[in-house]
């Protein structure tokens, strides 16, 4: 058997297509191209192939990872080029590299991501200052619970990595957010803006903003975050200091 990993793009319209129909098209994509894919073991097997952490519907990204098992060798330039000519525009795989295969995926390793959102503000309206924001003995976000489906509150101050602002030539602004992102807690972008807005009473519409997923992120031996990208080539990451 033998693992591959590339990143791949979602823009454009493609950031209102689900992370379910992601995978079917990409399923489908595989079965176009000829590639002979792995299959799990059981009595339901499936194809061995993994989007890495979801991404949250409207969003876009710069770099999500694909991982797929196959049981041909195969040139990575060519196995991305193959199943770039099955997507449609928006989607686009690039930097394939062959790894070591492991019954782990790269989803067990990720524990950050990096988004930006860019937002107006009105003239009178003063830039958020991430620094006070975060200032606060706790950031609270309300979501709805999954067992009982009631609105709670949840302390999400231990989630931000990072936050930084800044002003743009067109007059907008960019947040960048340091955000949790591991298979057991993760923190929507999306819910921090609102936290965000509410504490700056700014009437801003988080559905107006442009959140897009710059990249995913491990942490190495010394706590220190590594892009996903880059622990495909650097084999000692320590599996113990993963979420």
């Amino acid at each position: 058997m033998n693992r591959y990993v590339m990143r791949f793009t979602k823009k454009g319209n493609m950031r209102f297509i689900s992370h379910l129909d992601l995978a079917r098209l990409f399923k489908r994509a595989v079965r176009k191209g000829g590639i002979k894919v792995g299959f799990s073991n059981g009595y339901n097997p499936h194809e061995l192939v993994n989007i890495v952490q979801p991404l949250s519907l409207g969003y876009e990204s710069e770099s999500e990872y694909f991982e797929i098992d196959t049981l041909a060798p195969y040139e990575p330039a060519g196995l991305a080029e193959t199943l770039n000519e099955a997507m449609p525009e928006g989607l686009k795989f690039f930097d394939p590299v062959q790894t070591e295969r492991t019954s782990d995926n790269l989803s067990n390793k990720t524990s950050y991501a990096l988004y930006e959102a860019v937002f107006g503000l009105k003239n009178d309206v003063c830039m958020p200052d991430p620094v006070q924001f975060l200032g606060q003995e706790r950031i609270f976000i309300t979501k709805k619970d999954k067992k009982t489906k009631k609105l709670v509150e949840k302390d999400i101050k231990a989630f931000i990595k990072d936050l930084s602002c800044s002003a743009q030539e067109d007059g907008t602004v960019m947040l960048r957010m340091m955000l949790r992102c591991a298979s057991n807690e993760t923190l929507n972008p999306g819910k921090l803006l609102q936290s965000l807005f509410k504490y700056y009473n700014l009437d801003i519409n988080v559905e107006d903003c442009r959140i897009t997923r710059l990249d995913l992120y491990a942490e190495d031996a010394q706590g220190r975050l590594v892009s996903i990208y880059d622990t495909l080539r650097t084999p000692n990451i320590s599996e113990d200091t993963m979420s």
